[in-house]
């Protein structure tokens, strides 16, 4: 359904960052006019309700079965399924493989990106890897292979220019050289997977790394005397840490925490959700390797933790039972994740001018409606 307007809303106001009672007027899928509107025909109620930014998830393996890993999948069914979660825009992420499976697999997600599908839109890649620690590579099998500027800049020839983040350890070598070929070709680079000493983050913090991929998980453990990557992506704030809010890869405590030190700023809410996501309890396998889901909760056979089986959505409503405001997760799941693939002029955030990409939502975060490019969705 295409809806002229959305009235009577408490709006998330991009231009003032607070909720205002105003109407939504929308025209060929953009956001014309806000304030107090004279009523069009066909008009959406959102009378007592919430309207807010849709989610923009930037560390997704895949859900429902679709895995972005992938050298020919269709994500259509994924896509559908992510708009009934508020995810009206998202990163597919490629989990460590040889090089050529790596560009495969963006030769796919650029095809797939080109699709007109009724669901959320590809705005990026982010590539996890493979230039990370064999020692904190998670339950990912990384190839051992050096680390080069020159193979970075295959990947993003194959990406289309879709390449917007990539997850590096500062430790390996020729990181510097990676990071700053990267930032002139606008690719976030992301520190994680990691063992690196507070002196080699700095370092490649200083070449021009933004971001920190899963704060704390696989990642060297704080300590006092030797802060490693932890000390210095949490400490300076030119770096932006994505966290997940599962409650199970961080304790509500560590949450807090990272939202103390960092703020709604200095935070990307992400899922980190595999393909199990949405499918339930279960055993499924990833690349021959085995996967077990009990109780929400994907594990490997050794009992390491395997990603997270929840949406962006149920983060958001995690974070909501810790006390955050609602303006504040906005930030961190929609400008946040819009601003690290440089959309954020044209989404993310609720303007005159950008795309009517909406949730409308009760104060608990429960979806009411979702709109992309001004047609509801879910």
């Amino acid at each position: 359904m295409m809806a002229n307007q959305i009235r009577g809303g408490n709006v998330l106001n991009g231009e003032t960052g607070c909720f205002e009672c105003i109407d939504i007027e929308l025209e060929n899928g953009i956001i014309k006019e806000m304030g107090c509107l004279s009523a069009q025909s066909n008009v959406f109620d959102a009378d007592g309700l919430y309207v807010i930014p849709g989610f923009i998830d930037t560390h997704i393996h895949g859900s429902m079965g679709g895995e972005f890993a992938s050298e020919s999948e269709s994500f259509d069914k994924v896509r559908k399924w992510f708009a009934s979660k508020g995810i009206t825009a998202f990163a597919p992420t490629i989990r460590c493989l040889e090089p050529e499976g790596i560009i495969k697999a963006e030769q796919n997600i650029v095809r797939e990106s080109k699709k007109k599908v009724s669901g959320a839109k590809i705005y990026g890649i982010h590539i996890e890897g493979p230039y990370v620690s064999q020692e904190y590579r998670g339950v990912m099998n990384p190839p051992k292979i050096e680390a080069s500027a020159e193979m970075f800049e295959r990947f993003y020839a194959a990406s289309d220019g879709l390449l917007k983040i990539m997850t590096l350890a500062p430790e390996r070598e020729n990181a510097a050289k990676i990071v700053e070929r990267a930032v002139k070709l606008g690719v976030n680079i992301s520190l994680g997977h990691t063992g690196a000493t507070y002196e080699q983050s700095m370092s490649a913090i200083e070449a021009g790394a933004s971001r920190a991929t899963h704060v704390f998980d696989a990642m060297r453990p704080f300590h006092h005397r030797e802060v490693g990557i932890l000390g210095a992506v949490l400490t300076d704030g030119r770096v932006n840490c994505e966290m997940i809010c599962d409650f199970v890869h961080l304790s509500p405590q560590t949450v807090q925490l990272v939202y103390k030190l960092k703020g709604c700023g200095g935070i990307t809410l992400i899922s980190d959700a595999g393909f199990m996501s949405g499918l339930g309890d279960g055993e499924y396998f990833v690349s021959g390797n085995k996967r077990i889901v009990k109780d929400g909760v994907c594990r490997s056979e050794e009992g390491k933790i395997a990603g997270s089986c929840v949406s962006v959505l149920e983060g958001a409503k995690n974070l909501l039972s810790l006390g955050v405001p609602l303006e504040e997760i906005s930030v961190m799941a929609s400008l946040n994740p819009a601003k690290a693939l440089g959309i954020e002029k044209i989404t993310g955030v609720i303007k005159p001018g950008c795309c009517a990409d909406l949730i409308i939502c009760d104060q608990n975060l429960n979806i009411k409606a979702v709109f992309i490019d001004g047609e509801r969705c879910a």
